[in-house]
């Protein structure tokens, strides 16, 4: 089976917490976030199409230092069938699995929860749980809202280890306000925060800005108080 993969897996101690992965980053995505760093990884281009055995062998090169595979993108539920292929032959090399999603594929995921081929999972919870915010931040107009509803709805109810994340993107995600919303939303027991690093691969290249130390002070205030991780 093929699949649409930008490079080699890359060897992580940071994006699965307490473990050791390999990261996988499938190609494809159905949004356009403003704030997005992988923007080579957006569109399907044939380059990236490869045969899922060499990722295999090029995972079982770390095979003995790595305690799972982490895929992410892009938005790797839209590749489902080698989503699954990849994370069955996971499992096979008695190695856990994890998946970083937008969470507008719940049928998707719900799938493979129901198959036990998940052991961890990381949502992007773009912003507050508003249609024309979202719109603004994802540069779509496909309403998707309903979906990463409903994704948030299955894993509060599964027993997969989860995470809700939230990137902090100066004059776009940078209020209490807006983290109070997507608390209520999200619950504070599995929620994470993260600060945009700007990068020159970045979609909008109007967002060049950093969150001065003081103003991530202020957030990690605001995490504490509220039984929040913060990841910067």
């Amino acid at each position: 089976m093929k699949a649409y993969v930008a490079g080699k897996p890359i060897l992580s101690t940071t994006d699965w917490p307490s473990n050791v992965c390999c990261v996988v980053f499938f190609v494809g995505c159905n949004l356009r976030c403003r704030f997005c760093f992988n923007t080579p990884l957006l569109e399907f281009d044939e380059k990236f199409h490869v045969d899922l055995d060499q990722i295999y062998q090029e995972i079982e090169a770390s095979r003995f230092l790595i305690d799972g595979v982490l895929v992410t993108g892009g938005e790797p539920t839209l590749q489902h069938d080698s989503l699954r292929a990849i994370a069955q032959w996971t499992h096979e090399q008695n190695l856990m699995f994890g998946l970083m999603t937008n969470g507008t594929k719940p049928s998707i995921i719900q799938q493979l929860l129901d198959a036990n081929l998940i052991d961890y999972i990381a949502v992007d919870i773009k912003t507050v749980p508003n249609t024309t915010e979202y719109a603004q931040i994802t540069q779509i107009k496909q309403e998707i809202l309903p979906e990463i509803k409903k994704t948030i709805a299955i894993l509060k109810s599964s027993n997969v280890r989860y995470e809700f994340r939230t990137t902090l993107v100066p004059s776009l995600v940078h209020h209490e306000t807006q983290l109070r919303k997507i608390l209520d939303w999200v619950g504070p027991n599995h929620y994470v925060l993260q600060a945009f690093r700007p990068t020159d691969t970045v979609l909008d290249p109007k967002l060049n800005a950093s969150f001065s130390n003081e103003e991530l002070d202020k957030f990690r205030k605001f995490a504490h108080e509220n039984n929040l991780v913060t990841r910067f």
